[in-house]
């Protein structure tokens, strides 16, 4: 009884790590990453903030002395670079009104951003703070 136990086990553990699996190579295993660049601005972020500064009129925003007008301002890159879909929330109506007309009107044009190197429209979110004195 003994030996057959035994032929029994020694079957089995030799059935067991004789066995040779390799995953099917159908892509359904692999993983998926996608190369992905977010939306840039011509001369980056710094040169962005400085031509909405230039554009923004103060003398249409109405504020009390000492208030900090805070807005934040999301919208969409679309593929051709241009600024859609404009919602501006925050504190003070007229610079809502403002940031919005301000990025409507800007004529320089976004390098979109990309995902496996195709353009894509990319959703961007830019805070305002300003200071009135």
């Amino acid at each position: 009884m003994k030996k057959i136990f035994a032929f029994i086990l020694y079957l089995g553990f030799g059935l067991a790590f004789s066995q040779k699996y390799t995953l099917p190579e159908h892509g359904i295993f692999k993983e998926k990453t996608s190369e992905r660049k977010p939306a840039q601005y011509p001369g980056g972020i710094q040169v962005f903030v400085q031509d909405v500064t230039k554009e923004i009129k103060t003398n249409r925003i109405t504020s009390s002395k000492n208030e900090k007008g805070l807005a934040n301002a999301q919208f969409i890159i679309n593929t051709q670079g241009e600024i859609e879909q404009i919602v501006v929330t925050g504190n003070n109506q007229d610079l809502n009104k403002e940031v919005k007309r301000v990025l409507k009107s800007m004529k320089t044009k976004w390098i979109p951003g990309e995902r496996d190197g195709k353009p894509v429209s990319v959703p961007y979110r830019f805070p305002f703070t300003v200071n009135f004195e």
